[in-house]
């Protein structure tokens, strides 16, 4: 019986910002599926059977739309709290993320939040981020830290990902030198332009088994369990959370066990996603270093490159 380390809570595939890059909400969006929040008939079962297995766990609670818009997100995340064996966190684009999220993520000790930042500059940001604004993001963040600091919490870890579009390229040191010495990393990722977005440069020519069919969960807002993160449209489904069938059983019927036979097989091109798709290489391919000018540590991978103090 295998179980996964990490799943993916889609709270909510609804977003209040369209962002360039985004295969559901961007200009270029590719994926048809219906957008809505995860209802508690769906999360609470979910959460629950997670919270009695014996591993630790990693609870997504993010998926391709903004968390902060389902408005039982304190109600899951608490719940997730209440399990020694789950850490919990999301990401948001920060829009919503007012001082009394700050006070409950501080005080719940959420593990961990990520945002999405695309650069410094206002004027870019809010094109390529549209119906966002970077400035009341900035000032969101900062209310966040400043609440850290005085509650002397340690908790959450706040993390922050810039998406390195061409247009802002130039920004990448900037973005990284202004928030390095206040969060705890800072991520810049490759961009992906849907519906061609399962593609990553610097990908070795000998392809090899994707570790996610053996790690990664994913249960979309309706409780449809996809195939793997990059299964945005849900379209390869292994089942349904909240019957009868326990997630793990599903996790590990024979539609899913088929396709990890097909990749041990090196049968990768059988699979109509999994031969178009590089997201195998992700862990395979990750390396750490020193940068000894910002005094950190860089964990490069195929999609990104993170800066840790």
């Amino acid at each position: 019986m295998i179980f996964p380390l990490n799943v993916i809570l889609e709270t909510s595939s609804l977003c209040n910002v369209s962002c360039l890059g985004c295969a559901l909400h961007g200009s270029h969006a590719c994926v048809t599926r219906s957008f809505g929040n995860m209802k508690k008939n769906i999360w609470d079962p979910v959460i629950k059977e997670i919270g009695s297995w014996d591993q630790k766990t990693t609870v997504t609670a993010h998926g391709g739309g903004e968390p902060l818009l389902n408005p039982e997100l304190k109600d899951i995340l608490c719940f997730a709290k209440s399990f020694d064996n789950i850490e919990v966190g999301f990401l948001t684009n920060g829009m919503l993320l007012d001082e009394a999220w700050a006070e409950f993520l501080t005080d719940q000790g959420i593990d961990w939040i990520a945002l999405s930042i695309d650069g410094v500059d206002p004027d870019t940001h809010d094109r390529i981020r549209k119906k966002s604004d970077l400035i009341r993001v900035e000032n969101n963040l900062q209310t966040l830290l400043e609440v850290k600091k005085r509650k002397k919490a340690a908790w959450p870890a706040v993390k922050l990902n810039m998406v390195a579009y061409d247009e802002i390229a130039d920004q990448q040191d900037r973005f990284i030198d202004k928030w390095i010495d206040q969060v705890e990393s800072v991520m810049i990722s490759h961009y992906r332009n849907p519906p061609d977005s399962k593609r990553w440069p610097h990908v070795p020519k000998e392809r090899k088994p994707c570790p996610l069919l053996w790690s990664q969960m994913v249960v979309a807002w309706d409780g449809r369990l996809g195939l793997c993160c990059e299964d945005f449209n849900i379209d390869f489904s292994l089942g349904r959370a909240g019957g009868k069938t326990s997630l793990v059983d599903l996790w590990n019927d024979k539609p899913f066990a088929d396709v990890r036979n097909l990749h041990t097989a090196g049968r990768f091109d059988t699979h109509p996603m999994c031969r178009t798709c590089d997201t195998w290489a992700e862990d395979l391919e990750r390396r750490t270093m020193y940068d000894p000018d910002r005094n950190c540590h860089v964990v490069t991978s195929p999609s990104q490159k993170a800066f840790y103090r």
